[in-house]
Formats: structure tokens, sequence, C-alpha cells
């Protein structure tokens, strides 16, 4: 496909799949909105009930109760992602951190802090870099805590990701064009 093509295709995409984000304001009208605000915060407060049921209230501090569910849930980290995904594409990591436009400092910064939190940016450059279909880009993201949602620029990089287009320059010039923010600032 030629820039040209893909970026008429980009524009039959995004008027197919972009919402338009509702307001802030319009939530919280809702009949949920401020009430169900206030139950959750409620909810998050320093401690969760237990035991109700029973007629008595204990309270277990918030902190353990999180500690615990992220322990027994807790699975590959995204710097081990990182380096598995690295190693299963049998390139160099040098060309991998090249073709992100990550320099090597930050690269390495990733592979030695097993819970380093890298930018959505870099999370995205890196997925270009690896070449990763959708399904292994949302399980990238989500190993660094993000996703895709339905904005007009995560659109335009799901566009890129499903048609196998890993060209961040091209990317960049459609960002540009639809006065969205370049990947990685650039």
């Amino acid at each position: 496909m030629d820039k040209q093509e893909i970026k008429q295709k980009l524009d039959a995409y995004l008027a197919e799949n972009l919402v338009e984000e509702k307001n802030l304001s319009e939530v919280s009208k809702s009949p949920l909105g401020s009430a169900a605000g206030a139950a959750i915060a409620g909810t998050l407060g320093s401690s969760l009930p237990i035991g109700a049921c029973l007629g008595a209230v204990v309270r277990v501090p918030l902190a353990n109760v999180l500690s615990k569910f992220f322990e027994k849930n807790k699975g590959e980290t995204f710097s081990e992602m990182m380096i598995r995904l690295v190693e299963e594409s049998g390139e160099k990591a040098s060309a991998i951190y090249n073709r992100a436009q990550i320099d090597r400092q930050l690269f390495s910064r990733i592979k030695k802090n097993k819970n380093y939190q890298p930018s959505k940016d870099t999370v995205v450059s890196l997925a270009f870099a690896l070449k990763l279909n959708r399904d292994k880009v949302d399980e990238f993201l989500a190993a660094a805590g993000y996703s895709l949602n339905k904005s007009m620029r995560d659109l335009i990089i799901t566009f890129f990701i499903e048609n196998k287009l890993f060209d961040t320059a091209i990317l960049n010039d459609c960002l540009y064009e639809h006065n969205q923010p370049l990947l990685l600032g650039r």
C-alpha cells in the first residue's frame, strides 16, 4: 500500500470506528453518575468490610487485600515480556530498540528493572519494532498497565497494527494530519 492509499483507508476506518467521547458532565448527570461515584469512593477507603452477613463488620486494611490480590494474579511483568518477545523475534536487541527509536540506556533500564513502568508510547514503539499482531500488542500493553481505546490517536495506532503497517514515519504523518500527538513526540 502506498502512503495515499493508507491515508484513505485510515480515514474510512476512523469514520467507521470513531466514537465521540462523552463530556464528563453528561456522565455525572446520568442516574448512576454521582451515586455510583459516591459508592465507589466509599468502598475504596482505607479498609473493606467483610463478614457483614454475620451482623458484625470486620475491617481489613485495603493495602493487605490489594497486596494479596496482586500476588495471586501476578503474571509476566512488562520487562519479562519484552525480553521474551525480543528473544522470540530472533533479532538483536539493538535492532529492536533502534527501530523503536528508544535509546540503549532506556532499553537497558527496562531490561534490568523487573518493575519498570514505561510510557504508553514506549510500549507502542516497541510493539511496532517487534511487529506484533493485535492480540500480542494488547497483551504487551496490558503488561505495562495500558490498553488501546476508541480515542482518535489509539484508533489510528490500532489501524496500523491491524493492517501490519509498522512504519512509524507514516504513522506519525497520519497522527500529525489528524492533529494527534506524534508517537514518542517525534
